[in-house]
């Protein structure tokens, strides 16, 4: 099996390839011993009209970026899994993972005999608390299809991701990180909470409802006409910072990062940072990370995720 959500081994850098209906996301990052990560290249490749024509795509791509045939990662589609938070079962730490697919199999919709299910630890809870863990359950079907494409380009798949995992991997690089930061991270039909602090995922919020609506209404900036669909991915951001504040034995998070959008939306950090009384800023790619050359600020939003699951750490071959 892959490795999820473990240290991946490469010698020098990891490619990851994010397919989703659009398109697919790329990116490859590398690190070199005691370096700061760099950013060689990121790309993105439209949705083509059959499998045979994405596959040729995709190994033009990788071809043009010298990058065919290196280590790579990639992300589960955000419909392809669920992430639970459970009560941890009373086993021990190498049984944690079958003991947990027995505990969800009431809570998804398919048989758990078709699931793959892999397990980690919250931080510690208030209280001393430290008996909950998430879940992440996917058909399957669809992690083989996912290694199936990328293979099928002969692209060696090292490891697989999730979104929230990727992010976490983007603000583990933020100076904000350090005292707990909160992220927001929108795309086409829905958005993303996440919430991190040296390194740690805390928690993940992920909502639909009018998401789509207001990136249409993005060019016009903040206005009346789209403040009551803001207001909703603010009580959406409140949620998360109240759960975090209660659940955990940590200090307030006093930031907000947006991830850049393919269009622009002028005033929205401002916007959130009012309501929700914290500060909120606009994340930018190449302050993130050094760059090899500046990219596009449209295809580096559509990348960030890509971006993220080519953050992971790196452990050298031996």
């Amino acid at each position: 099996m892959l490795k999820w959500f473990r240290t991946a081994s490469a010698s020098s850098g990891l490619v990851a390839l994010c397919p989703g209906g659009d398109g697919i996301a790329a990116a490859r990052v590398s690190r070199g011993a005691g370096t700061a990560p760099l950013l060689e290249w990121v790309d993105y490749l439209p949705a083509t009209r059959s499998d045979t024509n994405r596959a040729t795509a995709l190994r033009q791509m990788l071809t043009t970026h010298g990058a065919h045939g290196q280590p790579s990662t990639s992300v589960l589609p955000t419909g392809d899994y669920h992430l639970l938070l459970l009560e941890a079962p009373a086993v021990p730490a190498e049984e944690l993972r079958e003991a947990a697919r027995w505990r969800v199999k009431d809570l998804i919709d398919f048989d758990v005999e078709e699931a793959v299910v892999e397990v980690f630890r919250t931080p510690p809870m208030k209280g001393g608390r430290d008996n909950m863990v998430y879940a992440v359950v996917a058909r399957e079907q669809a992690v083989r299809r996912l290694i199936d494409e990328i293979e099928g380009v002969e692209q060696p798949l090292a490891c697989i991701d999730i979104p929230e995992f990727a992010l976490r991997n983007v603000t583990a690089q933020l100076a904000e990180d350090v005292a707990g930061v909160a992220f927001l991270h929108l795309e086409a039909d829905a958005g993303l909470v996440v919430i991190t602090r040296q390194g740690e995922l805390y928690l993940s919020r992920r909502f639909e409802g009018s998401v789509a609506r207001l990136l249409a209404s993005a060019g016009a900036g903040v206005s009346a006409e789209n403040e009551g669909l803001l207001d909703t991915v603010v009580i959406e951001i409140q949620r998360s910072l109240d759960y975090y504040e209660s659940q955990f034995a940590q200090p307030p998070v006093r930031n907000l990062v947006v991830a850049p959008l393919a269009q622009p939306f002028e005033g929205l950090e401002a916007y959130l940072g009012s309501q929700l009384g914290i500060a909120a800023r606009r994340l930018a790619l190449d302050a993130l990370i050094e760059c090899a050359s500046p990219p596009d600020e449209r295809v580096g939003a559509r990348c960030l995720v890509a971006v993220g699951a080519a953050l992971r750490e790196l452990e050298a071959v031996a």
